[in-house]
């Protein structure tokens, strides 16, 4: 028997694509070897959370500077960075690297779950190593990509517990009309709902963990939730039981409850115990912590430069530059822009509500698991008054490469004309290319390689660029 060509074997595509995301990330990933935007917060917190001394993390006095602001889970993590290399640049952001680089990984094992392609696998994880802003955030010490990664993880899970319940659950014998045993065929009395059930246990601790490192993560858990009951009832419906809907609720409320309610919050305090061993611990100090976190997250109203409303966000009108140095006399500029990949960002304006089409025109659950996951994160950002970044999209890009390969998978299957021929399979391949040179093109502003100011100018396409 012929063996298959590598691009055809999961493992070794899911390998490839992986390597060219860490490839990417770690390359140079001490350059700058000054701290990056907010890294001026992060990187020094986690310095002091791994044990040196305050000075030596260039902290003003003995603390953290962003416990009222964010949960401690993600100076944890960028901690252990620091602890296993030390105070310098790559211990800063190689925890960054290392999660940005397994979000790929995972993003094209859900593509493989979704499709059982190996192909699209392939494309989902190519796509994600090479959008702009995920490589951006994957190789700073700041929060948003863990919060990716968490997010990426849970949905994962989520899809494995709904394959290994499946698995379980016996799929009804239909016979034909004509059969005499047609008109004694019943539905069996329920399905198989055990309360444990492995992998919705690991959503329920991906998601905390999501909340544990910044307070939107916890929003990754209402698409998990509505998911669980929509996927139960299909389940329920399936097998013909009467009323799934009141089915699904009377069986998996405890269980959903248990693992994507209790659990979560359950990793969220766990993320405090080492405050709660420093503070004797007390729930009355812990609550202030907290309302005083709540008030500077709803009440910023700092005016910033590079400040821009949610609704601007997929239209890229105003990136980030988290890293500027311009030389007038040499003529030269070198930038870290936090920009979107302008494939996958205005291609998601078209892909997502395609999505939502078929979703609903379709009942596909693929698309409703993309849609969910995408608009659930997203939406909420609308009705903040706060300062907001563009970065904050940096949670949602796996899922806006999930529905470009989405669409683009489709576009490739449709078949015209009297030989059914695929002939719109080299444009897929197209815009996959385009995304791939895109990438390369923006390459020298998302990592702060010197250029000419021409060479950089041509890549500053809008005046918010700038």
């Amino acid at each position: 028997m012929a063996r298959r060509p590598w691009w055809q074997r999961p493992l070794l595509v899911l390998a490839a694509v992986t390597a060219i995301a860490g490839g990417l990330r770690f390359y140079k990933l001490s350059t700058p070897s000054s701290y990056v935007f907010d890294e001026t917060y992060y990187a020094k917190d986690g310095c002091f959370d791994a044990g040196y001394n305050y000075e030596d993390c260039k902290l003003d006095r003995p603390g953290e500077q962003t416990v009222t602001v964010h949960p401690p889970l993600g100076r944890w993590i960028i901690a252990a960075g620091e602890r296993l290399f030390g105070n310098t640049p790559f211990g800063w952001r190689v925890a960054s690297a290392t999660i940005g680089t397994l979000s790929v990984f995972m993003l094209a094992l859900i593509a493989l779950l979704l499709w059982r392609s190996v192909l699209w696998a392939g494309v989902a994880g190519l796509l994600l190593a090479t959008e702009n802003l995920n490589f951006v955030q994957s190789r700073m010490s700041m929060l948003d990509i863990f919060v990716a990664g968490f997010a990426v993880a849970g949905f994962l899970f989520l899809i494995l517990d709904r394959q290994w319940i499946e698995r379980r659950t016996p799929k009804p014998q239909r016979l034909p009309r004509g059969d005499e045993g047609y008109l004694l065929e019943l539905p069996p009395d329920r399905p198989p709902s055990p309360i444990f059930r492995p992998w919705r246990m690991a959503t329920g601790v991906a998601f905390g963990a999501a909340t544990a490192v910044k307070w939107s993560g916890g929003a990754t858990l209402v698409p998990a939730i509505l998911l669980a009951f929509f996927w139960e009832r299909s389940r329920r419906k399936e097998i013909g039981l009467p009323a799934p809907i009141r089915a699904a609720i009377r069986d998996e409320s405890f269980g959903i409850f248990l693992f994507l309610v209790i659990l979560p919050i359950g990793v969220y305090m766990a993320s405090y115990l080492m405050w709660f061993s420093d503070h004797h611990w007390s729930l009355g100090e812990w609550w202030r912590l907290h309302k005083s976190m709540a008030d500077f997250s709803i009440h910023l109203r700092t005016p910033h430069p590079y400040s821009s409303p949610a609704w601007t966000w997929i239209f890229m009108k105003r990136p980030v530059a988290y890293y500027y140095i311009g030389d007038a006399a040499k003529n030269t500029s070198a930038e870290i822009l936090g920009m979107g990949s302008p494939a996958i960002f205005w291609g998601s304006v078209l892909a997502v509500p395609y999505a939502l089409i078929a979703w609903v025109w379709k009942k596909d659950w693929r698309a409703g698991l993309i849609v969910l996951s995408f608009s659930i994160q997203y939406l909420p950002w609308f009705f903040a008054a706060r300062t907001n970044f563009l970065f904050y999209m940096t949670p949602m890009t796996p899922f806006m490469v999930l529905a470009v390969v989405y669409a683009l998978r489709d576009i490739s299957e449709v078949r015209i004309g009297v030989e059914r021929i695929r002939a719109l399979a080299p444009i897929a391949g197209l815009a996959v290319f385009t995304s791939v040179a895109m990438f390369v093109f923006f390459l020298p502003v998302l990592t702060g390689r010197t250029l000419s100011t021409d060479a950089w100018n041509t890549r500053m396409w809008f005046p918010g660029w700038v």
